[in-house]
């Protein structure tokens, strides 16, 4: 039986081979999430693929655990780029 749980969290590294996205969640934890070509990627203002998704960006994500235990995700959702944790505040 597949349980639905929700994900957030930092992402550390994508493997596109594989379609993982391994992720730091808020609680120190890590978890991988398999990414198929069901999973809808969502950005700020439009959908992208996942070669968009990059090491720093900060997600949600709505998975389900599956019977052997691996998070497959049907939804992830950028809050926060990279990038943005990289600007420097405007004075």
């Amino acid at each position: 039986m597949q349980t639905s749980r929700q994900v957030m969290g930092m992402v550390t590294n994508v493997d596109l081979k594989e379609r993982h996205v391994r992720l730091k969640e808020d609680d120190e934890s890590y978890c991988t999430l398999c990414c198929g070509s069901e999973t809808h990627l969502l950005g700020e203002e439009e959908p992208f693929a996942l070669d968009g998704l990059l090491p720093g960006d900060y997600i949600r994500s709505e998975c389900v655990t599956g019977e052997d235990g691996r998070l497959l995700a049907s939804k992830i959702v950028l809050l926060r780029p990279a990038w943005r944790m990289l600007e420097s505040p405007e004075t």
